[in-house]
């Protein structure tokens, strides 16, 4: 395993830089202290060609800007938060919002907005790359000042973990969640394919229906709509279906509750994709209670890396995550709150496992 530290420009006011791990047979992990965001993942294809997976862009100013949250470190809490405001431990809190009414990401003075002080460490088998922040409750507005730990490990068998660690000195609530945009057609050359030929699975019954502004309004069973993932499924077949639930999402944007079972190292399978075409596969497995399938309908046109214009449908988000809005639905099936307080921190481990598949699934 090698370790390579680049500058990277400013942002935020700060020197930043790019840590790329890279493993005895070339796969690797690329990821900037702006934002903490994974700027590259370059894993193989069957034939063996190994090309960037991963959406990103080139200097950190980009990521100071990043409107899409590619590739960001989010939180304390993820996804969306309805009307900007809630009440928690005898207090109401209130924000500005930032999509419409709501609170999305965490809003201005979330972990995407600021530059993480870094560690590196590698053996034989394995990289890490280990971000630490202070955020103060007086900026994020969140309950609590939390001390953040996030490692990124990448491994020979191209598996690349993250696992998030949040302490706070009162109570507090957290659902961090990590950004990329993958396309394992390929994130690079002039024109990205698009994730209509990808096929995916998602291990999940049920979901969280959304209204017209992406406001969850429930659980639902998965049997009988679009979002039935629960076997290998063409996305192209679903993300342009004539449902209420995708024209509310304008395609994929929905949390689905996982149903899987953890295994004995705590992490259940989440959702599967893989392209046909170049055979690259990667499977997701977290101790998290959903994960947000986000097939990239409002990604807009931007320059990335090396002149790639990056355009809606062209790469899909596997966010894992506590289901959204999950603070206004205390005690709710399908509902979760990751509570945090100065005896009790925040754990969390998700794992993005590549992998070649040669037959046609």
């Amino acid at each position: 395993m090698k370790i390579r530290i680049s500058p990277f420009g400013r942002a935020f006011g700060k020197e930043a830089f790019l840590f790329t791990l890279t493993t005895s047979k070339g796969a690797s992990l690329s990821v900037t202290n702006v934002a903490g965001a994974v700027t590259d993942i370059r894993m193989p294809d069957k034939k063996g060609n190994i090309a960037s997976v991963a959406l990103g862009f080139s200097d950190a100013k980009q990521y100071q800007k990043n409107p899409g949250y590619l590739g960001a470190l989010i939180g304390p809490v993820g996804n969306r938060v309805k009307g900007a405001q809630f009440d928690f431990n005898g207090r109401h809190y209130v924000f500005t919002p930032n999509e419409g009414a709501t609170l999305l990401h965490s809003g201005d003075f979330g972990f995407h907005t600021r530059v993480w002080d870094a560690s590196l460490e590698c053996d034989g088998s394995a990289g890490r790359i280990i971000l630490t922040q202070r955020f103060e409750e007086k900026d994020t507005g969140f309950p609590g000042n939390l001390d953040a730990k996030v490692t990124y490990t990448l491994n020979e068998l191209n598996e690349v973990r993250i696992d998030y660690e949040i302490a706070s000195d009162a109570p507090t609530f957290v659902s961090p969640t990590n950004h990329t945009y993958f396309n394992l057609g390929a994130a690079e050359g002039r024109r990205l394919p698009r994730v209509d030929r990808m096929k995916a699975k998602v291990f999940a019954e049920r979901f969280t229906a959304i209204d017209e502004h992406s406001i969850p309004v429930g659980a639902r069973k998965v049997e009988g709509t679009p979002l039935d993932l629960r076997e290998w499924t063409r996305l192209g077949d679903r993300m342009n279906a004539a449902d209420e639930q995708i024209r509310n999402g304008t395609g994929i944007d929905h949390n689905f509750i996982l149903s899987s079972d953890k295994d004995l190292t705590g992490l259940r399978p989440a959702a599967e994709v893989f392209d046909p075409v170049t055979g690259r596969a990667m499977r997701v497995y977290t101790d998290m209670p959903s994960v947000q399938l986000y097939t990239g309908n409002f990604l807009s046109r931007r320059d990335g890396v090396k002149g790639v214009s990056y355009g809606m449908r062209r790469a899909l988000c596997l966010e894992t995550q506590c289901a959204p809005d999950s603070i206004h639905h205390p005690d709710e099936a399908g509902y979760d709150i990751a509570a945090v307080d100065a005896e009790h921190p925040f754990r969390s481990s998700t794992v993005y496992a590549f992998s070649v598949k040669n037959e046609r699934v």
